[in-house]
């Protein structure tokens, strides 16, 4: 009976650690590049040279990536370990495509000299955002992006818009959850872009 009952408060003991433990603390998430779904990686084709510049970060709030509630009140922050999530998500979307056989290279300054084609993207959205309970930790993610493809031979331009959302629960919160997470959600929706365009000579077209 009392080794029953030590177990108990013991366990309640330890989950109230868990709630108070690491507030206001930085817990750091990176914007990776995506991977293949088999994890390969294919070789630059000699299709069109693709610059991609450093997005421009338009989120209602630019201050933090999100926020961790705990279980027993305060709260910690989701924040990139360096760098800017605009310049990170850029870099993300060019490992991106050049794992699958495009001819892309990141820029800071834009002109036509640079390549046949230009993308530029607007960050709309960007959050992870996890919430403590009795017992697990509820996590939700959004990001929605839109693209400018500007093909310099003829002037035409492309415009792709792509968003998504994911959710997660856990019994014990673990930094990777959030950060597998934000990686599953860009690796989504530099596939959504993806999937809708074609090279067409030195062009990139909607198909």
């Amino acid at each position: 009976m009392n080794r029953t009952w030590f177990y108990r408060v013991g366990c309640i003991g330890l989950i109230v650690l868990a709630g108070c433990a690491g507030k206001g603390e930085r817990i750091d998430i990176a914007i990776p590049g995506g991977v293949t779904s088999n994890g390969a990686v294919r070789t630059a084709s000699a299709g069109p040279k693709i610059v991609v510049l450093s997005f421009e970060d338009q989120r209602s709030s630019m201050a933090h990536l999100g926020t961790r509630s705990h279980l027993w009140g305060g709260v910690s922050y989701f924040d990139l370990p360096s760098g800017t999530v605009a310049l990170a998500s850029a870099q993300a979307l060019v490992d991106y495509l050049n794992q699958h056989g495009w001819n892309t290279s990141l820029a800071h300054t834009s002109g036509n000299d640079q390549g046949d084609i230009t993308i530029t993207g607007t960050i709309q959205s960007l959050s992870v955002d996890a919430k403590s309970g009795f017992m697990h930790t509820d996590l939700d993610a959004k990001n929605t992006l839109s693209f400018k493809i500007a093909n310099h031979s003829d002037g035409s331009v492309v415009r792709e818009h792509v968003s998504g959302t994911g959710t997660d629960r856990v019994f014990w919160f673990d930094q990777a959850d959030a950060q597998h997470l934000t990686t599953e959600l860009f690796e989504s929706n530099f596939q959504k872009f993806l999937k809708d365009l074609r090279i067409e000579g030195k062009f990139i077209r909607l198909k």
